[in-house]
């Protein structure tokens, strides 16, 4: 086994390399998917604070040449993921960063890092208006969602995707381009609290 290769626990159940769907269900009209994603490793770059789609767009191809470069599989489209809760941290202490899903002898390049990128069961919904959106949308799924299905966010890392056109043409700068959110999500194992009323009798 090369030192690239990552051993992850076998699969709940079958599904193609990335995300695949396992259920979709629509909460307060929000389509959400439960998806599985398998366990990969990835070259990730910072992103700045301020996330604009040209700066997430210029990551992306930087990414796409150190793969390039380095002979390396590309495996999935082009993620960025978000270190940090925010249920819990507030907007100033958010960290973003693009991430290229691959396989190969990666190597760190510059500001270019090589991370493990976990598998598991996710959560996935859409933000139509796009990155702007971004912020309400994860107020409805850790807010509302989550503790609404008995699950909890089991790592302070989301992962996310642009959509491209049905084309698969780019969209202006200017325009809003929709962000599938991947949020890691287990059911919890925490007694759920009892109304007032029933714990009196």
């Amino acid at each position: 086994m090369s030192s690239d290769e990552i051993t992850p626990k076998p699969p709940r159940r079958a599904r193609a390399r990335g995300a695949g769907a396992a259920s979709t269900a629509t909460t307060d009209g929000l389509d959400v998917e439960e998806t599985w994603r398998q366990t990969c490793r990835a070259l990730v770059a910072p992103l700045e604070r301020a996330l604009t789609l040209p700066a997430l767009r210029a990551a992306e191809a930087r990414l796409a040449e150190v793969a390039a470069r380095q002979g390396l599989a590309i495996v999935e489209e082009p993620l960025f993921g978000l270190k940090g809760d925010p249920g819990e941290d507030p907007p100033h202490r958010w960290a973003y960063e693009a991430v290229l899903p691959i396989r190969g002898a990666a190597r760190p390049e510059g500001d270019v890092t090589v991370a493990r990128v976990e598998g598991g069961m996710y959560l996935a919904a859409t933000a139509p208006r796009g990155l702007d959106d971004l912020a309400n949308l994860y107020g409805h799924l850790l807010g509302s969602l989550l503790p609404g299905r008995k699950q909890r966010l089991v790592r302070p890392y989301i992962l996310h995707r642009t959509q491209r056109t049905a084309d698969g043409q780019e969209r202006a700068p200017t325009e809003a381009v929709a962000v599938t959110v991947y949020v890691p999500a287990v059911l919890s194992m925490e007694p759920v609290p009892m109304p007032a009323d029933d714990a009196e009798t």
